[in-house]
């Protein structure tokens, strides 16, 4: 009883393929389309997300800073998303166009912003950020995840910056402080050389000092010799007046005895006692006289030794003056040498105490603004080129397309589009007398889907009109493939459309960006018809784009398709009008 069906399956021709075709449209559902998304976030390094650079580079207290470019170079070598270097023209074309899903623009200021933070008065770093959520909602939401961690990265960054240049500052104070200590060490040293220049001048005037009683005490001496030579030089003077005259008198004595010898030689022996008196009386005047030359002489050469001594005496202390004065001129220089030093070292002191406690002063004094500032410097602004309104919008251009996608399947199933109802003349005859019956038919579902969307959804497109004229476009596109597969293959091609729209689940890019996906989807990607359709939709509810490049695709399929239709027919019909015969 239980095995009833089954061996109506097995023995029923073509029934088991059906059967086992439909047993695998789950499996291929699940695992199709989930391996099209398995772990999208995992390839969040895959979006491509453009960079504009407009910062200008600053010089500030001799540093160049290009902080804009630098930012650049680390985001497109970071691999938290795929990071282009873009001009301002290009990353909106590329934005608009969806080939990019945000636009991380860096503003003229950054640099000059940045280098504010940490001083009195920091300044928000403004950071911009551009989606376009028409294009996929969960794409602009992941973008904004992405954007504020460049935010979070950005501000590390800069967090770190501020905190090594206060650390610089700190070791800056350290080493003015430690100048200072130098500069006080060298003012000892200074105050000590000065103390010691002075103790040494203090001797070497002590030293003029006693020199100069002792050239005082000679001096003394020697005036006192020159008074006591004095009288003796005159005395000598005397004595050789003396000496003359008695040798001019013996002259004038031996002249007259020799004229007397001349007129009184009888009075020989008389003459002869005179001269010897005379000679007797020469020689004690000449012993007195050479007695007193040597007493003289003697008082004299004692003068002159007492006069040499005093002017030995004099020139050693003249010479010890002069290594005095000496001695007074180098510690005077000294003493200036000390006192300049120590000036100097009092201008380091209080140069490097105001400036260390100026740069300790200014890292300790924040305000709670300049803490907020240094713990969250970027103020991320956030602008979506379009208007998507919530999650259902931004998904409406995905569930609308497989809804029509599956409303063709559905209507080739259980309506028979190949049997006519009456005997076709031709093959355009058959083509109509079904193909209009399916575009009114699919028509009509694509306005009570559209209707409905407005009324219950309330799905409220960009451009309305536009948006229900794709809707037809597209539901005749779906209708014009899938009935042809069903016409040549039967119940196979309606199993084998539902098999491709499963594919095409995982390729259109509905839900998450294609760049998430693996490299097989990404490669059908561009020829899935619900790519195509995906596109226009979201260009008509919320981008506003052209759609003149995807209208121009579907009506060349449904041209192409109903061809093969009016062909399939062609060959059909003889088969048909034997049967019907």
């Amino acid at each position: 009883m239980f095995l009833t069906e089954w061996k109506h399956v097995l023995h029923t021709k073509g029934l088991l393929k059906i059967i086992l075709g439909i047993l695998l449209v789950p499996s291929f559902y699940a695992v199709i389309f989930l391996a099209s998304l398995w772990n999208p976030y995992a390839n969040v390094r895959h979006l491509p997300v453009g960079v504009v650079n407009q910062d200008i580079p600053i010089t500030k207290a001799d540093r160049h800073y290009q902080l804009g470019a630098k930012l650049t170079q680390q985001l497109v070598h970071n691999h938290g998303a795929d990071f282009h270097r873009l001009t301002t023209a290009t990353a909106q074309r590329q934005l608009r166009t969806g080939k990019i899903y945000m636009v991380i623009t860096i503003p003229r200021q950054f640099s000059r912003q940045a280098t504010t933070l940490g001083s009195a008065h920091p300044h928000v770093i403004n950071l911009h950020d551009q989606t376009n959520a028409g294009f996929s909602f969960i794409a602009m939401k992941m973008n904004t995840t992405t954007a504020a961690k460049v935010q979070t990265a950005v501000e590390k960054q800069l967090t770190t910056s501020y905190l090594k240049t206060m650390g610089r500052n700190l070791q800056q104070s350290g080493h003015q402080l430690t100048n200072a200590s130098h500069a006080l060490t060298q003012t000892t040293t200074g105050l000590r050389a000065i103390t010691t220049g002075n103790q040494a001048e203090t001797t070497d005037l002590q030293q003029t000092t006693a020199g100069t009683v002792k050239l005082t005490h000679r001096l003394s001496q020697l005036k006192q010799g020159l008074a006591t030579a004095q009288p003796v030089l005159a005395q000598l003077a005397a004595n050789a007046t003396d000496l003359q005259a008695a040798a001019s008198t013996q002259t004038q004595a031996l002249q007259r005895l020799q004229q007397t010898l001349a007129t009184a030689q009888p009075n020989l022996h008389v003459i002869r006692q005179q001269v010897a008196q005379l000679k007797t009386a020469d020689q004690l005047k000449t012993t007195k006289l050479m007695t007193m030359n040597r007493q003289l002489t003697q008082q004299l050469s004692q003068g002159n030794q007492q006069a040499q001594t005093a002017l030995t005496a004099t020139s050693l202390g003249l010479a010890r003056l002069q290594a005095t004065d000496t001695q007074l001129a180098t510690g005077s220089a000294q003493l200036a040498t000390g006192t300049q030093q120590v000036t100097t070292n009092n201008q380091k002191i209080t140069t490097a105490l105001q400036t260390g406690g100026q740069q300790l002063t200014t890292t300790g004094q924040r305000t709670t603004h300049q803490a907020n500032l240094t713990v969250n410097p970027i103020k991320l602004s956030h602008h979506d080129a379009t208007h998507v309104q919530n999650n259902g919008t931004g998904m409406a251009p995905y569930l609308m397309s497989v809804a029509l996608f599956v409303g063709c399947i559905t209507f080739n199933i259980i309506y028979d589009m190949f049997t006519p109802h009456r005997r076709p003349k031709n093959a355009g005859d058959w083509w109509a007398q079904k193909i209009p019956f399916l575009f009114e038919f699919t028509g009509l579902a694509a306005t009570v889907m559209f209707v409905l969307l407005g009324l219950i959804n309330h799905l409220n497109p960009l451009e309305a009109v536009r948006t229900y004229a794709f809707s037809l476009l597209t539901v005749w596109t779906f209708a014009s493939i899938v009935t042809y597969f069903n016409l040549i293959l039967g119940k196979t091609g309606a199993w084998l459309m539902l098999i491709f729209m499963i594919i095409q689940l995982g390729g259109s890019a509905g839900t998450y960006p294609i760049q998430l996906s693996n490299s097989f989807f990404q490669t059908l990607h561009p020829y899935l018809p619900m790519s195509i359709s995906i596109d226009a939709f979201r260009s008509t509810l919320s981008i506003g784009n052209s759609i003149w490049p995807e209208i121009t695709i579907f009506v060349g399929l449904i041209i192409v398709f109903n061809l093969l239709m009016l062909l399939t027919f062609h060959v059909n019909l003889p088969k048909l009008n034997q049967r019907l015969s």
